[in-house]
């Protein structure tokens, strides 16, 4: 069978540029069939870039895809799929169009081994869904517990800001210094999304400026899977 490979495989050129700035990320990744919505690509064609991506320090998680949220069968499928090419475990969770079923969808993640998800946030605003800008275990009602699953929330999209918003560069930017200005007093925790299709134009320029900011700042920029085993000593 004939696969599609995006044209978008610029994940060294990121990396390289987030180590500048001392950065490490997540690289959240689609695993889809080739009769999903969406689907551009087998992940299976993309088993070196993830390994390069791994070998460089960095993670590699799981990208629901729009229906995945809510059908625990295909997140135990989409997850072994892509353990299988990277030989370890895949532990962090975020869904596409930023898609949750509470609390369902933190069930079914923990149930397939996910230790965080990164879901929970705004798509058309930024700032913070939940109200707060710290990580933690959601609630379970029903069964009166925390879950065995960490949110780390998300506070800024790199669309939100110019599609959404419909804000220009310097306005992005004002708003995304309040924003880390406000998690620093805090002394808390910020997750940006940052796709990467839009690593270039003004979505670069942001993210860049965002980095230096960040670094001049003393701030530690890690990945989802560092900050759930530095973070979970205190869960």
């Amino acid at each position: 069978m004939k696969t599609k490979r995006l044209p978008w495989c610029n994940f060294q050129d990121i990396i390289a540029m987030e180590q500048d700035y001392g950065a490490r990320s997540t690289f959240f990744f689609l695993v889809l069939d080739p009769d999903s919505e969406d689907y551009a690509y087998d992940i299976e064609d993309l088993g070196p870039d993830l390994g390069m991506i791994v070998d460089q320090g960095h993670e590699v998680g799981l990208h629901g895809g729009h229906q995945t949220y809510n059908n625990p069968d295909d997140i135990r499928e989409k997850k072994r799929r892509l353990e299988k090419l990277l030989n370890e475990p895949v532990v962090g969770y975020r869904n596409h169009y930023l898609k949750i079923k509470v609390p369902e969808t933190w069930e079914y993640l923990s149930k397939a081994g996910f230790q965080y998800d990164s879901t929970m946030g705004f798509a058309d605003c930024a700032g913070f869904r939940n109200g707060m800008c710290y990580p933690y275990k959601p609630f379970d009602l029903r069964n009166n517990r925390p879950m065995d699953i960490v949110e780390i929330p998300l506070a800024i999209m790199d669309k939100t800001l110019f599609y959404y918003m419909h804000l220009d560069l310097d306005l992005s930017w004002e708003l995304t210094r309040q924003i880390i200005e406000n998690v620093k007093q805090c002394h808390g925790v910020l997750n940006v999304l940052w796709h990467n299709n839009c690593m270039s134009g003004d979505y670069l320029k942001l993210y860049k400026r965002m980095l230096d900011y960040c670094s001049k700042e003393g701030a530690w920029m890690t990945s989802g899977k560092e900050l759930y085993d530095w973070w979970s000593r205190y869960l």
